[in-house]
């Protein structure tokens, strides 16, 4: 195993430490509150499998929008501005539409 893969292995190693020790942690601290989250838990789940497609779809077709806007054909167009003219606008103004139309939606759309 290389060095680089040893780092994450140990990274993902603390991280999942951290999430058993914080669990651990809040069913200790306040075990009725931990079994009350584990009740709603499939509704939760059941919301985020219902939105996630929905908000997904509408996202690319803003995101999509803005692209045909800017005169953008593809994403390797704007790669291609990225790399050969060295322009990181095109990127961060697809970041950024990405990122408005989540909020977005955030906002909107109140299950």
């Amino acid at each position: 195993m290389n060095k680089n893969s040893r780092e994450i292995w140990v990274i993902v190693a603390a991280l999942a430490a951290f999430v058993i020790l914080g669990q651990l942690a809040s069913y200790f601290l306040a075990p009725a509150s931990w079994a009350a989250f584990l009740q709603r838990l499939p509704i939760i789940l059941s919301m985020i499998a219902f939105w996630v497609p929905i908000i997904t779809l509408l996202t690319t077709l803003i995101v999509w929008g803005v692209l045909r806007f800017l005169g953008f054909e593809s994403l390797q167009a704007i790669r291609n501005e990225m790399v050969e003219q060295n322009n990181p606008a095109p990127a961060i103004l697809f970041i950024g539409a990405v990122i408005a139309a989540v909020l977005l939606f955030s906002i909107a759309i109140r299950p």
